[in-house]
């Protein structure tokens, strides 16, 4: 964290709710972080509803006035030194309130337990319109979650009076303003993508009345201010202006300063590849999806790699981490990852990760987690290329959604943006690189969406004339840019059709009830995945 020159009033704060954690970050108007409050938690189980987890707004709400006051006392800064507030949230995730305008349920992106309500729209045939009009699928928006609420839960249903996503929850309760955004509302699947709002349509399959909607209000308008009630909560000013935040990918987008016909891997848990259109791109084929994106003319479609870094984590703390702690070797375990990987050839030693299918809206069923391949004869392939196998999955992934993006665009992206914090090291970039064949652009701040809506507060606030100035005031430059070697390119055709060919099979041991498979989508169309996309 580098130290900012004071002034006051010139700091804005971006208010951020992750899957896993609870962030409240503070910038300078160079983009620069003065200071940062985060905090995890977690999504407790819904008894009786399998895979069902809810959100815990009781425990949640403190949690972000907690972060909110930390991130100021870590900055040294005064409530009025903060100019404006903006919130972005995970996607998918939503609220609902009574007429008193308290909570009474809600639940985060990763909540599943609607599986049946999802099947059902599927062999309707609803989930095809839902598609074609919101560019997403069933599985885990919020088409299915309302029948299950309304199956389920109906004394909940009888009450609800408003529907709100999450990040427009943290806004509601900093400024008691109802209101949506696009680039997060389109998450929910409910939303006319062309149109940018609420389709009449698809709220009437499900039951859902207007009137319950949030109005809808672009990226960076001005919601209300800081409530006398918020301010004694949280610590910041009554009277600080809040402003429309939206999506984390987008606005991860936006602070790297993309644009219509740029294509970015945002390389966290999940890895989404990405591109921006000046209209919305509805994959006829029910592949990747699409969503509003947090500037009025444009759009997003993303192909996402089904926790792409969260498996090198995983392998981390299994393997890497126990060895470390057990002989005492110095450095993170990042550092030996990276370094055993490196010292491994492409290919891995013939090990072949299996963590995901490229995605495929509709049928996205993923193969087992495993690790395949290992000889007895060969003793050098150890954990480098165990690690190795990860990485190159993660790439094989991210050239199979860019081939898809590609040819629904009709164009080719020559360049591509890799952001995240898997991309701060240098091997795993290098092999999307060589995978991809395109040089990739690492930028020097990686963590993006909560900068990303601190420039839609800086701007809403006037402290730059236009949202395109605080973007070129606040961005970071490239740090690398990273060539392929057209030697490992020609060699990974070959090893990611074995890939392919891997994965298919682990997937049929999954359908066999061998092994379980890494996780299976409500809604899915059964057999539909391996035709489409793993040739």
């Amino acid at each position: 964290m580098r130290q900012t020159a004071r002034a006051a009033g010139s700091y804005v704060m971006a208010l951020d709710a992750g899957t896993g954690s609870g962030r409240a970050i503070i910038y300078d108007l160079t983009g620069a972080i003065a200071g940062l409050g985060q905090e995890e938690w977690s999504h407790p189980a819904v008894p009786g509803a399998p895979g069902g987890l809810d959100f815990d707004t009781a425990a949640n709400g403190p949690l972000l006035d907690r972060v909110i006051a930390e991130a100021l006392r870590q900055a040294g800064l005064q409530p009025g030194d903060i100019a404006a507030v903006a919130c972005t949230a995970m996607r998918e995730g939503f609220v609902l309130y009574d007429e008193d305008d308290r909570e009474i349920w809600a639940c985060p992106n990763v909540d599943s337990r609607a599986r049946c309500e999802a099947e059902e729209l599927t062999e309707s045939g609803a989930a095809d319109r839902i598609f074609a009009i919101a560019g997403d699928w069933v599985s885990i928006t919020a088409p299915a979650r309302v029948l299950w609420i309304r199956r389920h839960l109906p004394e909940v249903w009888a009450r609800t009076r408003r529907f709100a996503l999450l990040a427009d929850w943290m806004a509601t309760r900093l400024t008691g303003v109802h209101a949506t955004e696009p680039s997060g509302g389109s998450s929910s699947a409910l939303f006319d993508l062309a149109r940018r709002d609420w389709s009449d349509e698809l709220l009437a399959l499900v039951g859902l009345d207007r009137s319950i909607m949030a109005p809808v209000r672009e990226s960076g308008t001005r919601l209300g201010e800081i409530s006398p009630a918020a301010a004694a909560r949280c610590g910041l000013a009554a009277g600080t202006p809040v402003f429309a935040g939206g999506a984390d990918t987008q606005l991860a987008l936006l602070g790297l300063g993309r644009r219509a016909g740029d294509a970015t891997l945002v390389g966290g848990s999940f890895w989404q590849m990405t591109v921006l259109t000046d209209r919305p791109l509805i994959d006829p084929d029910c592949g990747p999806r699409t969503l509003c994106h947090v500037r009025p003319d444009e759009w997003m479609t993303e192909g996402i790699g089904f926790l792409t870094g969260f498996s090198l984590r995983w392998l981390r703390d299994t393997f890497f981490e126990p060895l470390r702690q057990a002989f005492g070797a110095e450095g993170s375990s990042f550092t030996l990852i990276e370094t055993m990987a490196a010292a491994a050839p492409p290919g891995a030693g013939g090990v072949i990760a299996t963590v995901s299918h490229p995605m495929q809206s509709d049928a996205w069923e993923h193969p087992p987690l495993g690790l395949h391949g290992f000889d007895i004869n060969n003793p050098a392939a150890g954990l480098g290329c165990a690690a190795r196998a990860v990485m190159e999955t993660g790439a094989f992934l991210a050239r199979a959604h860019l081939d898809r993006l590609e040819r629904l665009s009709g164009r080719r992206y020559e360049t591509i943006r890799f952001t995240g914090g898997s991309a701060r090291g240098d091997t795993w970039p290098q092999i999307v690189a060589d995978v991809l064949g395109r040089p990739v652009e690492i930028p020097t701040v990686k963590e993006t969406s909560a900068l990303g809506c601190a420039m839609l507060a800086a701007a809403g606030a006037g402290l730059y004339p236009t949202l395109d100035a605080a973007v070129a005031a606040m961005s970071s430059p490239i740090e690398r840019r990273i060539t392929p070697s057209a030697e490992r390119h020609a060699a990974y055709a070959e090893i990611e059709r074995r890939w392919r060919a891997v994965s298919r099979h682990a997937s049929i041991m999954a359908g066999e009830h061998l092994l379980a498979p890494l996780w299976q989508p409500a809604g899915a169309r059964k057999g539909k995945h391996d035709a489409l996309t793993l040739g």
